[in-house]
């Protein structure tokens, strides 16, 4: 009995036999049973009820199968040039069973559809000889989370393989291949996200996170999936949102708060504190004086009279300070990093005790704030820290020798918007340490200084673990691990004084010139997708320089016997950074 193309059903039973070698489709319905030769040689024959064909079934080259039916014959042989697409077209998740064997002939075509959840495939109820037939995967619209997709079951394989996979709008950020146990084939998504988009350093870290996460049986979150439909620009966009940079900034926040508390401890150029210029507590020739000889010299040769130095008594001195400063540093993109810009701002103050009249120590409470963002609008932070510490300076002739170590407790927040709006902050206590060392000695004129100078300073830097919160429940939170970074610095250079006289008021000019070498830890987080457990990755932030140039200038003026003022002005120059920041300091001696 032969079907041609628009036939609706046909129900016979028994028949000699059905041979499909028209064009276009038949559909076949009911219980259909043939004893003669049954095989579909042209178009599309449509199973969706049960044929039983005792002598077998042919599926000859140019025939197509689909159908969510039954084939009951000893063996389905798919020939070279003839395809099998089991199920209805266009419904991925429907199946055919094959109550039998299948053979596949080399050259022959097996054909699946896949939706985001779902493919067609063959049940087989014998085995499965697949004999290097080409497969074509036909992918629906849609956002793909599955990682594994059952295209074939039998009672076993006996080792054959299919051959080529070929796809059919297979969706962006995946690849597919093939696999197999004893008795059944899958087809397996790969996600390659990023790949070929140019995502680099944090980007590509990101992404090879989720890759991983999805590669390894994990499933993607709603949102997640949508970020695989994306390309291009918008993709490495989305990844850099998805780092988590923002919160890399904490860390050069502290470095740069740490680093100006610990100069304001020992800086020689404060009144009061000895060092390169030394201190002065009168105002003129004839009160008390605590220069170095060689500035009291100077001052006198100023003044036009002697300096004669006054039997030293213990004393305190009293300072408070406002500062402020800003500081750029500009990302790698070769890294994925972007640039950083932060401010700083606070009050510190303290009590100098003097001890001799060449040795000085003292305590300092400082409160103070920093601001930092990165470019693209990644993200903001702040924080609000407490410093305390202890310093010390002592003077022998024009060699002078300081010291100061410091803790600092932040509170730190950070917010940032990750892909589709999504809202995320964070709110963590960090502690920094930090100890510095400075030795100078001055050579000096009638009327100029030069001291020749050498630092070393140390910090280090710990945040706990700690996690976003989701504001608006996107699912793209991160947590982050415990983290420890060191800075250790190396100074060498030069302070410059010049002292003048202002109304019979002594003014002190100052200036410093200095190259320091910084072995930083890069700002760097290990961070975890909260939605993807061992999602891990590495986010590094804009890397502080190497190598600087420092500069300072700034004066300080003698008011009376008990009271000074001072303002200064600091530069920091390096290839991929810049900072500016300036202090005014008011002074009390008793």
């Amino acid at each position: 009995m032969g079907l041609s193309k628009n036939v609706a059903s046909s129900k016979c039973s028994p028949c000699v036999g059905l041979v499909q070698d028209g064009p276009g489709t038949s559909i076949l319905t009911g219980t259909n049973t043939y004893t003669g030769a049954t095989a579909v040689d042209a178009g599309t024959l449509d199973v969706n009820g049960t044929i039983t064909a005792s002598s077998g079934f042919t599926i000859n080259s140019g025939g197509t199968l689909v159908g969510i039916g039954n084939i009951d014959a000893p063996t389905m042989t798919v020939m070279s040039g003839g395809t099998f697409a089991p199920g209805t077209p266009g419904v991925p998740g429907t199946s055919m069973t094959v109550t039998g064997n299948l053979a596949f002939q080399s050259g022959a075509n097996y054909i699946v559809q896949l939706s985001p959840t779902a493919t067609t495939f063959a049940n087989v109820t014998g085995t499965a000889a697949l004999g290097g037939a080409n497969v074509l995967a036909a992918f629906a619209p849609g956002a793909h989370a599955v990682k594994q997709y059952t295209t074939l079951e039998s009672a076993g394989l006996n080792g054959t393989t299919f051959g080529p996979l070929g796809t059919a709008n297979l969706p962006s950020n995946f690849n597919a291949s093939l696999s197999y146990n004893s008795d059944d084939v899958f087809l397996n998504l790969n996600a390659v996200l990023g790949t070929g988009s140019g995502a680099v350093g944090n980007q590509a870290n990101v992404a090879n996170a989720v890759n991983n996460f999805f590669n390894s049986g994990g499933a993607l979150p709603p949102n997640f999936q949508t970020i695989f439909g994306l390309s291009g620009g918008n993709l490495t966009t989305a990844l850099s949102q998805l780092s988590g940079e923002a919160n890399t900034g904490a860390q050069q926040a502290s470095f740069r708060m740490m680093s100006d508390f610990l100069g304001v401890m020992v800086d020689p150029s404060a009144g009061g504190r000895g060092g390169a210029s030394g201190g002065a507590n009168g105002f003129a020739p004839e009160q008390a004086q605590e220069f170095p000889p060689d500035i009291a010299l100077a001052y006198a040769s100023v003044l036009k009279a002697p300096s004669p130095p006054p039997p030293f008594a213990q004393r305190w001195t009293a300072w408070g300070q406002s500062f402020g400063g800003y500081n750029k540093t500009n990302g790698d993109a070769a890294a994925g990093t972007n640039t950083v810009t932060a401010s700083a701002f606070g009050f510190a103050g303290g009590l100098d005790y003097h001890f001799t009249p060449d040795t000085t120590g003292g305590f300092a409470l400082a409160g103070s704030g920093s601001n930092w963002s990165l470019a693209q609008n990644l993200g903001t932070g702040r924080s609000d820290s407490f410093q305390a510490g202890l310093y010390g300076t002592s003077r022998s002739g024009p060699a002078y020798i300081s010291g100061s170590i410091a803790f600092s407790n932040h509170w730190m927040k950070t917010d940032r918007f990750a892909p589709l709006g999504d809202q995320l902050t964070a709110r963590f206590d960090a502690q920094s340490y930090g100890a510095r060392v400075e030795g100078g000695y001055r050579y000096g004129t009638a009327t100029i200084g030069v001291a020749p100078y050498v630092a070393l300073q140390a910090q280090l830097f710990h945040t706990p673990s700690y996690s976003e919160t989701d504001l608006s429940g996107g699912g793209f939170g991160l947590s982050y691990a415990a983290m420890s970074a060191t800075d250790a610095r190396s100074e060498l250079g030069a302070r410059f004084d010049n002292l003048q006289v202002v109304d019979n008021m002594p003014l002190i000019l100052g200036a410093r010139l200095a190259w320091a070498h910084d072995w930083v830890s890069n700002p760097a987080l290990t961070a975890t997708f909260q939605t993807l457990p061992g999602a891990n990755f590495v986010v590094s932030g804009a890397g502080m320089a190497a190598n600087s140039a420092l500069t300072s200038a700034g004066a300080e003026l003698r008011l009376s016997a008990n009271w000074s003022v001072e303002a200064k002005f600091d530069g920091e120059f390096a290839g991929n950074a810049q900072t500016y920041a300036g202090t005014g300091t008011i002074r009390y001696f008793w």
